[in-house]
């Protein structure tokens, strides 16, 4: 996924960047990073994002036709097991046996119904819990992000501490 493999650029530049500037001055346990490279890997997470929150709509619209599906089908059951139950109506021992059907047919609507519907849910929540976790890890390196160079010095002395530092 482009958004994960930007996290973990992100993730990288970090780490670059704290190995560079603990080798000059260890004792301020700050973070050195390269401003157009930070802002051009933040434009492409943005950028990235759109489509994350395209999917999670999708989602949401494929749960409630889901949801609309088995709503329909429940309806059809329940109207299937009250013609079967008037067409059964003309004497007593039919019409038991007709109570006796319908109610099962009805029984086994609601069992199929619920199912759908606890499947439908299910799935939905998966998609929706996953989606959060992503959302949760970009907001966590975003802030993570925003502290480090937040906590950053003047951009005169960053200058000079990267190019005194020695090449790997």
């Amino acid at each position: 996924m482009e958004i994960l493999q930007l996290l973990n650029e992100l993730e990288e530049m970090g780490e670059r960047g704290e190995k560079a500037w603990y080798c000059r001055i260890f004792l301020l346990r700050k973070l050195v990073l390269d401003a157009d490279a930070f802002y051009d890997m933040v434009h492409r997470l943005r950028t990235s994002l759109p489509e994350e929150m395209t999917t999670a709509t999708q989602v949401t619209r494929q749960r409630e036709e889901i949801m609309e599906q088995a709503h329909a089908e429940a309806q059809k059951i329940t109207d299937g097991a009250r013609q079967q139950a008037q067409l059964l109506v003309s004497n007593d021992e039919l019409t038991k046996q007709a109570q006796a059907e319908a109610a099962r047919i009805l029984q086994q609507g609601q069992v199929e119904a619920n199912a759908i519907r606890a499947e439908a849910t299910q799935w939905a929540r998966g998609i929706v819990e996953r989606l959060e976790n992503y959302v949760g890890r970009i907001s966590s390196t975003i802030d993570k992000t925003k502290k480090a160079l937040s906590s950053q010095g003047p951009a005169a002395p960053v200058v000079e501490a990267l190019a005194e530092e020695p090449e790997e």
